[in-house]
């Protein structure tokens, strides 16, 4: 049996495809917290966490919702300080990493507009796997913007109900 590095977890390639291609900051975000959730669920001092909160602070500049974005990105940057020694980022840049989300901090505290940045991927196994990826048809901006408020939440409320209907069983 082949034991593959642990950053090519399918849902790891398609984040770093979504976060460098499509800018689906919101997707980002979604592959992330199930893989997290699969690995370590409530382990909030996970290296994971710190990109999903990457994505979240990315996906809150691009609306415009600047504390969000300020408040997110700190704690993305304090959590990859905390976690860069982890091996989910050994295939990729991870000093170059940090340099932009300090530069993309500092552009959301003086009210900057919004600007995307790529993670630079060092293994060559990895960067092959992103790039044979296919996304879908990328989205228009004004739904990757509102991602959360226009997609299709049928299945997320329908979970919530089922996790309301057991706790009120359990009293």
């Amino acid at each position: 049996m082949i034991v593959l590095h642990p950053a090519f977890h399918p849902s790891f390639v398609q984040f770093l495809k979504e976060f460098n291609v499509s800018h689906d900051y919101f997707e980002c975000h979604e592959l992330l917290e199930d893989y997290w959730k699969e690995v370590a669920p409530r382990q909030k001092q996970h290296a994971l966490t710190a990109l999903i909160l990457l994505s979240t602070a990315m996906y809150h500049w691009r609306r415009r919702n600047l504390v969000g974005a300020i408040k997110t990105m700190k704690t993305s940057i304090n959590r990859l300080n905390e976690t860069s020694n982890s091996i989910i980022f050994d295939k990729i840049n991870i000093e170059k990493l940090k340099l932009n989300m300090r530069i993309s901090f500092e552009l959301m505290q003086q009210l900057e507009e919004f600007q995307s940045f790529s993670i630079d991927i060092i293994s060559a196994d990895l960067l092959d796997q992103v790039n044979e990826l296919q996304l879908p048809e990328m989205e228009n901006l004004h739904f990757l913007t509102h991602k959360h408020m226009l997609r299709d939440r049928t299945d997320i409320l329908e979970e919530r109900e089922k996790q309301k209907k057991r706790r009120d069983d359990l009293v």
